[in-house]
């Protein structure tokens, strides 16, 4: 009985920081309008605010089609289905500016496509007007938290006993899990914002994805870039040169290589990427082979073995396995809300290695929104798989 207590207890903490890190307002049960005064206000205050018919000048900068901040306008009742606020709201449309985001919206681990567009952003603003403008937005506890996207609901916010189940709206920036609620986090141009609805029974957080490929090595997060190294093992130097020079092509403006420490992934200080094979990658570093072992429970679904590379679905059942000639690129970090991750080019031999590698280089679209890749000869697959 006890067990069955802490679990629950587990359970509960662990839903309570998924909405922590999801909000950007408060918690309320009451039903509320949504608004966003300050934004509202901050924009009428503004004296260098100039209209011209569908024209926004906005320190200096000009908007077309901008009708000011989505959020301040009632949109729904909290707690009325997705459905019903979507017969009275729509997406006010896109806006032309002289920055703009990448805005994806996949599902089940971005193996279903559902909106990709670069689109346009205010300066300063927050995310939450991104989705607003180009999206059928419904959001929960207060405002900050997506609860469904285009009629795609949660099935675990207003819903109870049978019907209640654990998939849900997340979201990453180029490729780091968000640890703040769209709400607040402010994008910066050129970064590639994506939300993916999907289970989250086996897999709580997944702190890292591939499929934003040249970020987060380009942009970084919320207007900060440590700088990458690539790291390599034995043998694996002329790779790590080609593999810089082709992100260097790609936009990436800090980035070095160096020989292969373990010592620096518990705590990285930059973005790592480690090339090589897996058995010389992971026989002295304890991060590798906790991670490797845990893999679904984090996020990572292509998992070493007894001598093979495993593809797993993301209940974390082995699919494909591979003894030679495969390959694999994920991306991992030491812990939740850490926004420096690691990624892996590596493989269960020199030709899975060479295979993962070549993919970055010439095929990097292959991997577009993708959330870990496992590659062959014969095919390049996003993991996890859905059966």
């Amino acid at each position: 009985m006890y067990r069955k207590c802490k679990n629950k207890r587990i359970t509960a903490a662990l839903i309570s920081i998924m909405i922590l890190f999801s909000l950007g307002g408060y918690i309320s049960n009451a039903e509320k309008i949504i608004t966003n005064i300050d934004e509202e206000k901050n924009i009428k205050n503004q004296n260098n605010v100039l209209k011209e018919n569908t024209g926004v000048l906005i320190e200096n900068e000009e908007y077309t089609e901008y009708k000011g901040p989505v959020q301040g306008e009632i949109k729904y009742k909290e707690g009325t289905p997705a459905s019903e606020n979507s017969r009275d709201y729509k997406a006010l449309g896109d806006i032309k500016s002289p920055y703009k985001v990448d805005l994806v919206v996949t599902s089940d681990f971005g193996h279903t496509k559902i909106f990709a567009k670069n689109v346009g952003l205010v300066k300063d603003e927050v995310g939450m007007e991104v989705l607003f403008r180009n999206l059928d937005i419904q959001t929960a506890y207060g405002g900050g938290f997506v609860n469904a996207i285009n009629g795609l609901e949660s099935k675990f916010t207003f819903n109870t006993g049978a019907e209640r189940k654990k998939k849900d709206w997340f979201y990453w920036v180029n490729g780091i899990l968000a640890p703040i609620g769209v709400a607040e986090y402010k994008p910066e141009a050129d970064d590639v914002i994506w939300w993916d609805y999907h289970s989250w029974g086996m897999t709580m957080f997944i702190p890292a994805v591939i499929g934003s490929y040249p970020q987060p090595f380009k942009n970084g997060f919320w207007g900060e870039n440590p700088g990458t190294v690539i790291m390599y093992t034995k043998d694996m130097k002329n790779a790590a040169e080609k593999l810089k020079e082709s992100l260097i092509n790609k936009g990436v403006k800090e980035i070095d290589i160096s020989p292969y420490d373990p010592t620096v992934l518990e705590e990285p200080e930059k973005y790592y990427i480690l090339l090589g094979q897996w058995k010389e990658l992971s026989k002295e570093s304890e991060f590798l082979q906790i991670t490797n072992k845990k893999s679904k429970l984090i996020g990572i679904y292509s998992k070493f073995e007894d001598n093979k590379l495993h593809s797993l679905n993301f209940k974390g059942k082995k699919i494909e396995s591979y003894d030679k000639k495969a390959g694999a690129i994920y991306a991992t970090a030491p812990g939740m809300g850490r926004t420096k991750p690691i990624w892996l080019v590596t493989g269960i031999d020199k030709d899975g290695v060479k295979l993962a590698l070549d993919v970055l280089i010439n095929k990097p679209e292959s991997i577009k929104n993708c959330f870990g890749a496992v590659i062959t000869e014969e095919k390049i697959e996003n993991v996890p798989y859905l059966n």
